[in-house]
């Protein structure tokens, strides 16, 4: 398994006069890949850019990072005991581009999913997109059509032994949370959801930050997949 290096287009952002001026701090990038060659490759494809910071340790290691890239699926249970707060958004790189692969990634908290063949500048704009979007593009994808929308949220209220990665908890949220969590289900963004419900657009990331805190989740995907295996949203419905 090896990444894609594009030799014409050096893993570079150029530089323009406002990033000089306001000196942007680096993205810190975590890399935790059981396969040895695959993190020497993305090792090499970081550092030639000023953009990225990169750290390398296992999984759970208490490190500070704004992205951790994984290759593995991680155990919930030890990664919450272990990791820092708040925690890295996780960018999972596997092998193919399959639904199942990416439903796994989703239930395991992954902002992004890529694939091997992925090219320095893909790489490049997915780790900066993630760091910059306020929800996470993995499950905005999923739920893009709604075909897949359906079986995401099918897949996640399974109570199969392999996806058991959550506690059974209480539901603890409101009906006005729980209406604000169905609607990030379906991968509307803060403020379309605030235009629907009639709230500023930061009055419903502060809810959000209520609902992850009620949940003890981490990020938007994290408390739908929660929400989702203890049967608290509702069914999406074919017409």
């Amino acid at each position: 398994m090896a990444l894609k290096h594009a030799s014409t287009q050096p893993l570079l952002i150029p530089l323009n006069e406002d990033s000089i001026n306001h000196r942007v701090a680096p993205i810190a990038v975590h890399i935790v890949i059981s396969d040895s060659q695959l993190e020497r490759d993305l090792n090499n494809l970081l550092v030639r850019s000023a953009r990225f910071s990169v750290v390398k340790s296992n999984i759970g290691y208490n490190t500070v990072s704004d992205v951790r890239i994984i290759d593995q699926i991680p155990d919930m249970k030890f990664d919450q005991g272990f990791d820092v707060t708040p925690q890295p958004k996780l960018l999972f790189i596997g092998v193919e581009r399959s639904t199942e692969i990416m439903m796994q990634a989703l239930c395991a908290g992954a902002w992004a999913y890529v694939t091997a063949s992925i090219n320095a500048r893909e790489l490049e704009e997915t780790i900066c997109s993630i760091v910059d979007q306020p929800g996470s593009p993995l499950l905005k994808q999923l739920a893009s059509r709604k075909d897949t929308a359906i079986q995401v949220l099918r897949e996640l209220s399974e109570r199969r032994d392999v996806r058991a990665r959550f506690d059974k908890v209480e539901n603890r949220l409101t009906d006005h949370e729980m209406g604000i969590l169905q609607l990030v289900a379906q991968g509307e963004t803060s403020k379309h959801i605030g235009e629907i419900v009639g709230l500023g657009e930061q009055t419903v990331k502060n809810y959000l930050v209520k609902i992850f805190e009620k949940t003890n989740t981490r990020n938007r995907a994290h408390a739908v997949a929660l929400a989702a295996q203890n049967g608290w949203l509702l069914p999406l419905v074919d017409t």
